[in-house]
């Protein structure tokens, strides 16, 4: 299990490591894009992961989740490739298709291979640490990605693309060394049948998230502080650029930011425990709401780097703790995959609603948008939270991480 583990880790070092990150903004101006183009991709973006997610999540809990995640580095390979060669909006727009279906592999499927693998040794109860520690080698990696991104965008905004195609590919033969993991018995069945069955199981799926209401409100939850932490991919680039940074410094401000946020996801488990979920979900919120407004207002160079700062803690913290809360409450493993799937639409749709917003208001405005979203978002989630969520705990053996 543990070469499983290492193996594991480097998978979420490398399958995310994208080093266009910190250039893609000032690259697609360069082949002639504008900002609510570029606002359009991204709504796009989010909409194909809406249609592929949960088929995606199914096939995973069908074929094997190493499976999903070996065809999702293979997707985001191609993307790079098409994005490396694109001129015009169509063009960038099948790179986005399909690094919107190499996420939809990856995502839940991932999360759930861990979790079996952890609940095969009998160690389900170490899944909060070893999210942790996961979702800390992935922040490791996106680091890296962009302080080499912005090196190399630096002299030419296209090599970070080419690079990223290669780093996938690693993550390709990453997921073919780990342990295969177990999916259900699946028996050969006409083309009928396998359509039923694979509308049955996508409904039982649903059925769960719909009885559980702390499952629900924390897929809520998760939508919210999603569009808050992914909108600053995008809105940290001409917001950088505004204040006098250099491509290759933008860069090296995002690889601090993922140093930041690893370090906090490697100490998740502690904070978590220490404050319960309730108290670390609001505090996170509240916190990412109001340092969006105050970047709409600060000036100079180290006030906005400190609100940064702080939105590199909460994006530490963001994974693990949504995954945890999410694992902890599917009780049916051989639906996990495609119920994290189901999340994962609900954070796009929260995402492709926002991205047109984004596009018409501006990107000077778009971070009062931010900040408006958040606080909204904390308003209505409080309602029903009384009600819905019980006293966060510790389970029962799970160790720190000291």
């Amino acid at each position: 299990m543990i070469r499983d583990l290492r193996l594991f880790n480097l998978f979420r070092l490398l399958a995310t490591s994208y080093l266009w990150v910190p250039v893609f903004v000032p690259f697609m101006y360069s082949r002639g894009l504008g900002f609510e183009e570029i606002a359009l991709l991204h709504a796009l973006y989010s909409v194909v992961v809406i249609l592929v997610e949960v088929p995606t999540g199914a096939l995973a809990d069908r074929i094997g989740r190493r499976q999903s995640m070996m065809l999702g580095s293979l997707a985001m390979v191609i993307s790079c490739l098409v994005a490396y060669g694109a001129h015009d909006f169509a063009s960038f727009a099948i790179a986005e298709v399909l690094a919107a279906v190499s996420m939809a592999l990856c995502s839940g499927a991932d999360s759930a291979y861990l979790f079996d693998l952890l609940e095969r040794h009998g160690r389900g109860h170490e899944y909060p640490r070893r999210e942790g520690t996961a979702s800390a080698w992935h922040q490791i990696g996106s680091a890296l990605a962009c302080a080499a991104g912005g090196l190399l965008g630096a002299f030419d905004l296209a090599l970070p693309y080419l690079a990223t195609a290669g780093v996938a590919a690693s993550a390709f033969v990453t997921a073919v060394l780990m342990g295969a993991d177990r999916p259900a018995p699946v028996r050969a069945h006409a083309a009928s049948r396998e359509l039923e069955l694979y509308l049955r199981h996508m409904r039982q799926a649903l059925g769960d998230v719909l009885r559980s209401r702390r499952l629900a409100w924390t897929i809520a939850y998760a939508a919210v502080v999603f569009v808050l932490l992914r909108s600053t991919v995008v809105l940290y680039q001409p917001y950088l650029d505004a204040r006098g940074f250099s491509i290759a410094q933008i860069g090296l401000v995002y690889a601090g930011s993922y140093l930041v946020a690893a370090l906090a996801a490697r100490h998740f488990f502690t904070v978590r425990r220490w404050l319960g979920e309730e108290t670390l979900a609001y505090g996170l919120l509240g916190c990412l709401s109001a340092s969006f407004l105050l970047l709409g207002r600060v000036e100079g160079v180290w006030a906005p780097l400190s609100m940064l700062l702080l939105q590199a803690v909460a994006n530490g913290m963001y994974s693990p703790l949504a995954k945890t809360m999410l694992n902890h409450n599917i009780r049916d493993s051989s639906r996990r995959a495609t119920i994290l799937s189901i999340e994962s639409i609900a954070r796009r749709a929260a995402m492709g609603a926002f991205w047109p917003v984004a596009g018409v208001v501006g990107a000077g405005s778009a971070m009062y948008l931010c900040g408006a979203v958040g606080l909204v978002g904390f308003a209505l989630l409080a309602v029903p939270a009384g009600r819905w969520l019980a006293p966060a705990r510790v389970l029962p053996g799970e160790p720190s991480d000291d």
